[in-house]
């Protein structure tokens, strides 16, 4: 099979065979460290390969090197090494096996001299027949070449070999899928006086340096422009045209208000943002490779067409503008009912037909979630996530409602990390004083009150409250033991009566203020929910929950401060299920 011809100048994805035109040497540098791979990362190489289809790529992540002394053979490895030596230890132990083929590139050090000898020496060494053996085989080898970095050089030959023995594979098929079907992302840098290879390296495994697929396919494309056959300047300025529009949709991606609203922290973390654009157009956002839209653009199953990136970039951009179409997606995708992906795969079936049509459809699909439950029925026990999908919804409607044209703070929803917050407290037992017990039973007792009225009967659990009230008010006592068990019973009885657990009783908040506010309670939640909204503080108190604290919804005959009542939490929910479904 006739091999394309190389440059190792250039970013490339390359299989293993081609490399035979060049022969390179990959020279690893003293300041890497030495080959540490162990039998389980051996073996899940070895199975990844078995695993993966004849024919299809098997994409290893980026070998960035850097040539040495301007010559087109001897290669600096700056990441990759512990890859490529495992490679090259495959295909000796392959070689010694199958007897019938060239291996297409050499491995130097720098230091470990011994390791050069040793591992160019490698299939002079016998084969064991159990792992068990290797530490036994290995202490027989010569003083002299016993150090670290052979014993996990010498421990892959033999895990490799033991791999094949006991596959019983087709050695040959096995081998061609190496030479051809494993790609290397070929990555050559240039290095300078200020950004050596050695600097390159430690930024690398410092974190500063994180070599994405996005940054892999903005040198396709430059060496593509590069490429045309076309004046110097007409390629230079298609060069800045195209890097004038990269930077311009990167610029806004990185806007959390924009980008929280087609993605959230469930879903996939791009450290390089526009890499969503480019899974998108590659249809790759399901694959768990996370070069997989580089492969496809590099291998040409996938056209490099910028304009395609760039206008899904400006539907987005229309839908962020319009603050329907962005609630709606915003909702879907934050709910996790739909990717974003999904979204656009709805987009193209009905992008033919009117544009309402599409917002119909997204309409549907929030239709198809309020008659997933019955709102009265879910509950913060059985149900937390869709109770707090439930609050976004609602959060978000009203918010629209009240406050039209303007949008609805995803990011705020992301990175606050918004949960559920007890609007009357659910666990009393976990008060630190007695005093507080006192007033969230004398809270209780009211809401009972109410209760009682409405009924026209006296609960049972209303003569266990007033005989513990009584008890603490004759009492000079603390916040015991038995205190607390008595209180854990009545907690019980009160499941019954009041529904604390219900969507009447739950409101969002972020992580921080929720932390704030503990489980205290109602009136010092309302105090400090208030200060923070009047403070114009860091965090955001979302609108609707800042309603429930000042009663916005409860009719002016049944308003009070000190406690949240069956008035207030009924009155809640009447508004909860009129903004969701709509006045019935």
């Amino acid at each position: 099979m006739t091999q394309k011809q190389i440059d190792v100048d250039k970013i490339d994805l390359l299989n293993l065979q081609s490399l035979a035109d060049v022969n390179p040497i990959f020279y690893v540098a003293d300041y890497q460290r030495g080959y540490r791979w162990d039998y389980k990362q051996v073996n899940q190489l070895m199975n990844d390969i078995h695993q993966n289809p004849k024919g299809k790529t098997y994409c290893l992540q980026p070998i960035m090197l850097t040539k040495r002394d301007h010559s087109d053979h001897l290669l600096e490895v700056i990441d990759g090494q512990q890859r490529l030596t495992t490679l090259y230890i495959l295909l000796k132990v392959l070689n010694n096996r199958l007897k019938s083929f060239a291996i297409p590139f050499s491995i130097e050090y720098a230091t470990r001299l011994t390791c050069i000898d040793f591992l160019k020496n490698i299939n002079r060494h016998s084969f064991v027949n159990v792992v068990d053996q290797i530490e036994e085989s290995w202490t027989a080898i010569d003083k002299a070449e016993q150090n670290v970095d052979n014993y996990h050089i010498f421990s892959a030959f033999q895990i490799i070999n033991l791999w094949l023995e006991t596959k019983k594979i087709d050695e040959n098929v096995f081998l061609e899928k190496v030479l051809q079907d494993i790609k290397l992302i070929w990555y050559p840098v240039v290095t300078t006086e200020n950004m050596n290879a050695k600097k390159m390296f430690r930024n690398i495994n410092s974190g500063k340096i994180r070599l994405t697929s996005s940054d892999l396919i903005k040198a396709l494309f430059v060496l593509k422009y590069q490429g045309l056959q076309l004046p110097l300047s007409q390629r230079n300025q298609l060069k800045q045209e195209f890097s004038n529009q990269w930077n311009e949709i990167e610029k806004q991606l990185n806007e959390d208000n924009f980008w929280f609203f087609i993605t959230n922290q469930n879903q996939v973390n791009y450290s390089t943002r526009i890499g969503l654009l480019f899974d998108l157009v590659t249809h790759s956002t399901k694959n768990s490779d996370s070069y997989s839209a580089y492969t496809k653009y590099a291998e040409g199953t996938v056209p490099l067409e910028w304009m395609k990136i760039v206008d899904v970039f400006r539907k987005i951009h229309e839908w962020s503008t319009d603050e329907k179409y962005y609630h709606r997606i915003g909702f879907l995708v934050n709910s996790d009912r739909m990717s974003f992906a999904d979204i656009i795969e709805m987009y193209e079936k009905y992008r033919k037909e009117s544009k309402s049509r599409f917002y119909r459809a997204l309409e549907d699909e929030i239709k198809t979630f309020r008659e997933f439950f019955v709102l009265e029925n879910i509950n913060y026990n059985s149900h937390r996530e869709l109770c707090k999908h439930v609050l976004l919804l609602y959060n978000i409607l009203i918010f629209e409602k009240d406050f039209p044209a303007q949008k609805f703070p995803f990011d705020k929803y992301v990175n606050e990390e918004w949960s559920l917050e007890h609007i009357h407290p659910q666990n009393p037992q976990d008060f630190s004083h007695i005093e507080d017990v006192k007033f969230w039973l004398i809270d209780t007792k009211k809401i009972l009150d109410q209760k009682h009225n409405n009924l026209g009967e006296k609960l049972p659990v209303m003569d266990k409250i007033e005989s513990f009230l009584e008890q603490i008010t004759k009492e000079n006592c603390s916040y015991n033991k038995e205190l607390r068990e008595n209180i854990r019973e009545i907690k019980d009885l009160l499941e019954v009566e009041v529904a604390t657990h219900k969507i009447n009783n739950l409101a969002l908040l972020d992580k921080a203020t929720n932390s704030k506010l503990g489980n205290g309670l109602f009136k010092n939640k309302r105090e400090i929910i208030l200060k923070i909204e009047g403070a114009n503080q860091e965090n955001y108190v979302p609108y609707a929950t800042v309603n429930c604290f000042v009663k916005k919804y409860t009719e002016k005959d049944s308003l009070q401060n000190e406690f949240w009542s069956e008035a207030d939490a009924t009155y809640y929910y009447q508004s909860i299920k009129e903004i969701i479904y709509g006045k019935q």
